[in-house]
Order: structure tokens, then C-alpha cells, then sequence
């Protein structure tokens, strides 16, 4: 294993623990955050289908 790939381990394994951390320290607004995207993805999948039902029904 190169030096390379040994720093890029070290530099992954440091970020995923400080990830880990700041979801941790900051859970509440993570789960604002959650919701938040996930309402933005039906938002997509609804206006998705709202355009294919308004291409299908052109023919």
C-alpha cells in the first residue's frame, strides 16, 4: 500500500467520524433536514408524474 492510499484511509476514517459527530451533536436539525428532503423528493416525483399525465394525455 502506497502513502497515498494510506492517507486517503486516515483522511476518510477522520471525516467519518466528525460526520458522525456533527449528526450526533446536531440531530434535531438533522431530522428537520431529513424531512425536508424528503418532502422535496415527492414534490419531483409528483410534478414527474404531472408531466408524463399531461404528455399521455396530448395523444
Amino acid at each position: 500500500m502506497d502513502k497515498t492510499a494510506l492517507g486517503m484511509i486516515i483522511a476518510g476514517i477522520i471525516l467519518l467520524v466528525a460526520g458522525v459527530y456533527g449528526a450526533y451533536f446536531f440531530l434535531d436539525e438533522l431530522i428537520f433536514v431529513i424531512k425536508g428532503l424528503i418532502g422535496l423528493i415527492v414534490i419531483l416525483i409528483g410534478l414527474l408524474l404531472l408531466a408524463v399525465g399531461i404528455m399521455t394525455a396530448k395523444d
